[in-house]
């Protein structure tokens, strides 16, 4: 059976982005398109690889491969009873932390500003191909909007991949709806209404406006409930936020093969550190019951909006 080598990058100048893999730990192969002839193209840790298999197979199925750590190396291989091969020899895979992303923008021709960094990092969390040209386009409709670059970058993003062209006015209209205080117009409403029916209408990132309301029709909150569906129709992310007594709370939860994997967590104003302790001490116990998911206080910047800032982006370190 040929396996997969995924090499450990030792020198990254963060961690924010570092997946740590185990010996004897288990990844997640994903079926993208079956080829024929039992010859199926598939999607480890985000990285394009060629699979051959004794049983039929469809897109979306994934199946469980096995990390073994072998001469200094950590290799994956399907598990043996599954009847899957790579057959693309051995693939190696590097981490890509913040100077490879810097080489990317770079080899594209890009500056490697913030801005940028967040675009390529919104077009990996949508499965976008890195385009040079694109990514120019979308940032130089994004920072027409002073202070909300990088949220108009996901917005024209989203669009994108939907096959919706972004323009100045629509990108606006859903800036207003997700992130400015509900208008209880009947005008407005209705116009949140069409965008909503817009920006909905093809998987990948959906929005449901929701208000928190009492028995009496009083309003208490509102909020965001953001949807993210991969190409085979599953959940990938749930991020949410509340508007709730003087104070937000934003919610990012990361799904892996149905089970919640992943909750991050933030409230403004900032709480102290003792209160932040106990509040994810709080959200830890009430998340047993879904196996105890890695639970943890975020900064603003990594769950607002998208999320995309806590992606892992993998490069192709060579095929040997």
């Amino acid at each position: 059976m040929n396996l997969a080598a995924i090499h450990a990058q030792q020198q990254i100048p963060s961690s924010k982005n570092v997946k740590v893999l185990h010996s004897g730990s288990s990844v997640l192969v994903r079926v993208i398109a079956d080829k024929g002839g039992g010859q199926y193209e598939g999607s480890v840790a985000g990285v394009r690889v060629n699979l051959s298999s004794q049983n039929p197979l469809k897109p979306g199925d994934v199946f469980t491969a096995t990390v073994n750590l072998k001469n200094g190396k950590i290799e994956v291989s399907p598990k043996t009873e599954s009847g899957i091969t790579f057959t693309s020899g051995k693939l190696i895979f590097e981490n890509a932390g913040a100077v490879h992303l810097e080489n990317l923008l770079n080899s594209l021709g890009l500056p490697t500003d913030e801005m940028n960094k967040h675009l390529a990092m919104q077009f990996k969390q949508l499965g976008m191909k890195f385009d040079g040209g694109l990514l120019r386009k979308l940032r130089g409709l994004s920072v027409r909007f002073n202070d909300r670059e990088k949220s108009a970058g996901e917005i024209a993003s989203i669009l994108t991949q939907k096959g919706i062209e972004p323009d100045g006015e629509l990108i606006n209209s859903l800036l207003s709806l997700l992130y400015d205080t509900q208008n209880e117009e009947e005008n407005a409403q209705k116009n949140k209404e069409e965008i909503i029916k817009i920006i909905n209408h093809k998987n990948g990132w959906i929005f449901v406006p929701y208000e928190i309301v009492r028995a009496d029709h009083k309003v208490l909150g509102d909020g965001i409930i953001r949807l993210l569906f991969d190409g085979a129709n599953q959940l990938k992310k749930l991020n949410f936020n509340a508007n709730l007594n003087q104070k937000e709370y934003r919610f990012n939860l990361d799904f892996e093969n149905k089970h919640l994997s992943k909750l991050m967590a933030n409230i403004t104003p900032e709480p102290s550190a003792s209160q932040k302790e106990e509040f994810i001490s709080a959200l830890q116990k009430k998340l047993i019951p879904f196996g105890k998911p890695e639970t943890f206080w975020a900064d603003i910047e990594t769950v607002e909006g998208t999320g995309c800032e806590s992606e892992e982006i993998f490069m192709v370190g060579g095929i040997v």
